[in-house]
């Protein structure tokens, strides 16, 4: 029992000495760490952001590369008419005409094949709880900004190879400003029509 009792005794004169108190750590320039019985919540994170642009669908690409391929084939074809029926009456012009044909297939393969992969990542949209914003451009960057509140109509657009591709167009009409519609191509159909309601819900009063 003495022994115990001299033990807490040695104890309780080592202790103070070997202690360092918030004071002293103050004075000494020392920083005491955190208790190690602090929480963690892994499963509290931030919020996702809602400022992130949405891509359009991929099945786009292809789109824009068969309308681009129909659209350039014909001005082509009329060219190369046009060029062959003017050599025919002027013959010493036809090979300066024939010259000048061949010139524009190259800007023409690239507006048709490689054009569409960038302009498809080049779009994108979002909508909060009071703007519509949207992103395009190549070359400039173009954004721009559609208050829901000016808001008046959703149209629904699909044309034949739209349609044949499963996609469809959103046009937004607005009021008041100096541009007054707003195109988002190359959207899945079920989710141009969801997005649709959404926008008349959340629109102005003559959003219809």
């Amino acid at each position: 029992m003495a022994e115990e009792t001299q033990r807490d005794i040695e104890y309780a004169e080592e202790s103070p000495a070997d202690a360092i108190t918030t004071e002293q750590a103050d004075q000494q320039g020392g920083v005491l760490s955190a208790s190690p019985t602090s929480e963690y919540h892994p499963l509290i994170q931030e919020p996702a952001s809602t400022s992130e642009f949405r891509p359009l669908d991929p099945r786009v690409i292809l789109l824009w590369r068969v309308t681009n391929l129909i659209g350039f084939s014909v001005m082509l074809l009329a060219l190369l008419a046009g060029a062959v029926i003017t050599g025919l009456h002027h013959p010493r012009l036809l090979f300066w005409l024939l010259l000048a044909w061949f010139a524009l297939l190259p800007p023409c393969v690239w507006l048709i094949y490689w054009r569409p992969p960038r302009l498809y990542r080049s779009w994108g949209y979002r909508i909060d709880e009071k703007v519509l914003e949207t992103r395009s451009g190549l070359i400039f960057q173009v954004t721009r900004l559609l208050p829901l509140s000016r808001l008046q109509h959703v149209d629904l657009q699909r044309g034949p190879i739209e349609r044949a591709f499963g996609l469809a167009s959103l046009v937004l009409h607005t009021a008041g400003t100096h541009e007054a519609s707003m195109r988002i191509p190359g959207l899945d159909a079920d989710e141009a029509a969801r997005l649709r309601n959404h926008l008349v819900e959340v629109g102005g009063d003559d959003a219809v």
